[in-house]
């Protein structure tokens, strides 16, 4: 076997064993190519290493990079930012490769990487997006509807944002709004409009302006910093202390706003009383009633383009989640409509949408899809609502026979196709696809459009993440897929032998449709407009 068919072996049997579908016979096969050729160490040793700089990142895994797992794909090293320490770890790990670990212990004992082995996942957040309506961001920052804030800018050109800080403070940005997270007990308004709701548990949340800063006693109150640098405060109820902005704090330079009372400071420096007037901000009620109001405008849009694609005939099947009975029906033909076993029916990204909620190991979705695909699109909306520490099921194939695809989010939050591969040797190959990491702990909660597209005329594989291209990676064995005898969101037929049998998704799931073609990106990103809750 030349060198160049002995690393790419070594590539498939690695692939097999990350995604957890290392047969027995493979796995004495990796172990013999490891102890008899040189070209197989040196390729074993460079993913393990790659894999070990990866999982530095994630600081759940500090803890358990101290042992060697095998890795993903090298198209990890030109994705992921190395941390500084890489070098450090790429000696240690290398000397224990060398000082004998033992390729049958790595290779048998060592578990998938995760977080519950470290510590728990951390979390630097310190706010919530909890609601927005007609929310246009600019910046750095483009938050979705329950995504987890950390400290830093958030610029919001129009429309109205609901925040709800760690603290119990609740904000309304009523935009333009140029703000900034500060902690989860502080805020800095630069310019703009917003009102705050300080409940007793939050006492003493501040708010700092140009001219002013406001320390909350548990109290309802509206700003208003307008770009000339004139800045407005409205207490509407309980009490305000304020401050210069200067951050000299001093009781006799404190000043006491009760409600029912306001105050103006103009960029000269003049202050002056100001009348209140609560409606000239919206109000909370506000926020619930127009999101409520755009949730069913968005759903009633969604639902006629969900009618439009009835016998589009580049559709394989698709599962809009529509009827709430036990059997998921394909909007084409029964014949592929799925058996419901165990999951629940509940909301979907609007709350008239059904969803069905993967929990427990049992929750699954039998299906049958025929055909065979030279070129397939995989498409859905998920909320996932648990980190992934082990794979986590999309679709997933019975078994894991030859041309058929397993799609899932890995261990550290990747999207993730594996195909079998056929080979001339009694072996069976495996090869695997993979995103940058996506699903981190702050995408916990938050629905997302998810799609992967394996083209065999453009010899690519690509993944998308709501609007973006995530990640483009050549086809390593041509091959049409099938799908056939499948489960959503578990693994019905699993390996004899595999390291992970148990691969059910936590969360919820409201849509999902098999393409026969491959979509664009163009397609892709307009299909998430007009799914985007």
């Amino acid at each position: 076997m030349s060198a160049d068919d002995s690393a790419a072996e070594i590539r498939e049997l690695l692939a097999a064993h990350r995604d957890g579908e290392l047969t027995a016979e493979q796995l004495v096969r990796l172990q013999e190519q490891l102890k008899s050729d040189p070209a197989a160490r040196r390729a074993f040793v460079q993913e393990q290493l790659l894999d070990a700089a990866f999982h530095l990142e994630t600081p759940g895994n500090l803890q358990a990079a101290s042992v060697v797992h095998p890795v993903a794909d090298t198209r990890r090293a030109e994705t992921e930012a190395r941390p500084r320490s890489m070098g450090r770890w790429a000696i240690a790990a290398g000397l224990l490769f060398l000082l004998g670990l033992g390729l049958g212990g790595v290779l048998k004992k060592r578990p998938v990487p995760s977080v519950a082995e470290g510590a728990e996942p951390l979390d630097d957040g310190i706010a919530l997006l909890a609601q927005s309506v007609e929310a246009v961001w600019s910046g750095d920052v483009q938050p979705r509807t329950g995504s987890i804030l950390s400290a830093g800018k958030l610029r919001l050109t129009s429309g109205l944002a609901q925040i709800e800080f760690y603290s119990g403070a609740r904000l309304i940005l009523d935009g333009p709004v140029d703000l900034e997270l500060v902690s989860s007990n502080q805020a800095i308004c630069r310019s703009g409009r917003l009102r705050a709701l300080v409940p007793p548990a939050a006492r003493g949340f501040s708010v700092i302006s140009p001219r002013f800063e406001l320390i909350d006693l548990g109290t309802e109150f509206g700003m208003d910093v307008r770009p000339s640098g004139d800045a407005h405060v409205q207490v509407f109820d309980g009490e305000v202390k304020l401050y210069p902005a200067d951050g000299k704090r001093s009781p006799e330079r404190s000043q006491r706003l009760l409600g029912g009372a306001g105050a103006s400071w103009l960029a000269s420096g003049t202050r002056a009383d100001l009348a209140t007037d609560p409606g000239s901000f919206p109000s909370f009620a506000d926020v619930r009633s127009r999101t409520e109001s755009r949730a069913r405008l968005h759903l009633a849009a969604w639902r006629d383009w969900n009618r439009s694609l009835a016998g589009d005939p580049r559709i394989a099947v698709r599962y809009d989640f529509e009827s709430a009975a036990r059997t998921l029906q394909d909007s084409g033909s029964a014949e592929a409509h799925g058996s419901i076993i165990g999951c629940e029916w509940t909301n979907g990204r609007w709350s008239e949408k059904g969803a069905l909620e993967f929990k427990r190991p049992s929750d699954r979705v039998r299906v049958n899809i025929p055909g065979e695909f030279d070129t397939l699109t995989l498409t859905a909306w998920i909320r996932v609502d648990a980190s992934p520490d082990r794979l986590q099921a999309l679709l997933l194939t019975d078994g894991f026979e030859v041309g058929r695809p397993h799609w899932q989010i890995s261990p550290a939050g990747e999207l993730r196709m594996g195909i079998r591969t056929p080979s001339a040797t009694p072996k069976v190959g495996a090869t695997g696809y993979g995103s940058s990491v996506l699903f981190k702990p702050r995408q916990i909660g938050v629905w997302s459009f998810v799609a992967t597209v394996y083209d065999r005329h453009a010899g690519m594989v690509r993944h998308y993440l709501n609007d973006r291209e995530v990640s483009a990676e050549a086809i390593r064995f041509d091959q049409p897929l099938r799908i056939g005898s499948a489960e959503i969101g578990n693994w019905g037929v699993p390996l004899k032998n595999s390291k992970q049998p148990v691969r059910n998704f936590v969360g919820r799931m409201d849509e999902l449709t098999v393409w026969k073609v491959a979509l664009t990106g163009d397609e892709l990103q307009a299909m998430n407009q007009k799914g985007r809750p």
